[in-house]
């Protein structure tokens, strides 16, 4: 029997997760079970013991949801789901399991909730951190010693430092600072952890840091160019959250939204959705560590969220307008992702995790 991994898609507009069972090696996709979270589910964690999946409702009331995954089926049972004060747009959790960082768009804070006592019953944050105008990511060090947080509205990234015995976990020691209207949303570390890449909403372009392993500060080695394929749209601008009004549909038809930022397991390439064009970018990296753009693909339509497998083969999209879910294989060596097949998908479709479960 193959070592099959498991697919998750978050459905805001089916208020449910969706399942699909993925064989990287054949590769083949096949549909699992559907699971019903929550009005609005979008930013999924997976949990160390990988058998534990967290989500993060944006509904009235916002809600946090622990599921457990039961390998090689794709079944989700729900654990517990606990109203919060804040809805995320991020999770993300350390390597040793003890804390759910979240990031909070329309509350602008970083908010950090010990697993314990969520495990209790408990949804009182151990911390939070506010002022983070538009808080849109959230990712951990691989030592579990520092927490970088994107401030999409404040232009600028909020770098702390990490320590289970302090009453207040988080302790910030530096704020990076973009140009204005950079919009910096997703962010994603290297496989050695040792580059930091961070994603402009509003223009499609890519930070790269280097990060100094021991103090966790950041210094800028480069940012990538506009796409040539985006010549025609103008840069984008920070949105309301979906609950608030919108701006004219005509003008965001004509501007640059990008999404989600990925990094092949081998560290060899930076992939990034458009939800505007419908596309996915990939940049190579070079010897330098300066990312070089290698191509663009479409995808389903307005693909916010997507996910590489663990062995960089396989490369799954879904799209918030698109009842698809798509799998590509991702070429050894360009980096491009061809399309392998499609199943049928959800509605609002947004956030994907690809769970590899032990053998």
């Amino acid at each position: 029997m193959p070592n099959l991994l498991t697919v998750v898609v978050a459905n805001a507009a089916d208020a449910d997760l969706a399942t699909y069972l993925l064989d990287p090696e054949r590769p083949a996709l096949q549909a699992g079970t559907r699971h019903m979270v929550g009005p609005q589910v979008m930013p999924l964690a997976v949990a160390p013991d990988r058998a534990t999946l967290y989500a993060a409702t944006r509904g009235t009331p916002p809600t946090l949801v622990q599921c457990r995954l039961e390998p090689h089926t794709g079944r989700l049972e729900t654990g517990y789901r606990l109203a919060v004060e804040a809805g995320h747009v991020s999770l993300a959790i350390d390597h040793a399991g003890r804390f759910l960082f979240g990031a909070s768009y329309g509350a602008h804070q970083l908010v950090v909730h010990e697993l314990a006592r969520l495990e209790h019953g408990d949804a009182a944050p151990r911390q939070i951190l506010p002022g983070i105008r538009h808080a849109h990511a959230v990712v951990v060090s691989p030592d579990d010693r520092f927490v970088y947080a994107s401030s999409l509205g404040g232009d600028m990234l909020v770098c702390c430092t990490l320590d289970a015995a302090r009453e207040a976990p988080l302790a910030i020691v530096a704020t990076v600072p973009f140009e204005a209207g950079f919009g910096p949303r997703h962010l994603r570390l290297s496989p050695d952890g040792a580059w930091l890449y961070v994603l402009s909403e509003f223009s499609a372009r890519v930070a790269v840091f280097r990060r100094d392993r021991d103090d966790g500060r950041l210094s800028l080695h480069g940012v990538t160019p506009r796409p040539l394929e985006l010549t025609a749209l103008h840069d984008g601008q920070a949105r309301p959250p979906a609950t608030e009004p919108q701006p004219d549909p005509a003008t965001l038809a004509r501007a640059i939204w990008a999404a989600d930022l990925q990094v092949r397991p081998d560290g060899r390439f930076v992939y990034v959705s458009e939800r505007t064009t419908h596309r996915l970018f990939v940049l190579r990296v070079a010897d330098d560590g300066t990312l070089v753009h290698a191509g663009a693909v479409p995808t389903e339509a307005q693909p916010r969220g997507f996910a590489i497998d663990p062995s960089g083969r396989c490369l799954i999209a879904c799209g918030e307008r698109s009842p698809w879910v798509a799998l590509y294989e991702i070429d050894a060596e360009s980096g491009l992702p061809v399309l392998h097949s499609r199943l049928p998908g959800g509605h609002g479709a947004n956030w994907v995790e690809i769970v590899a479960h032990e053998a």
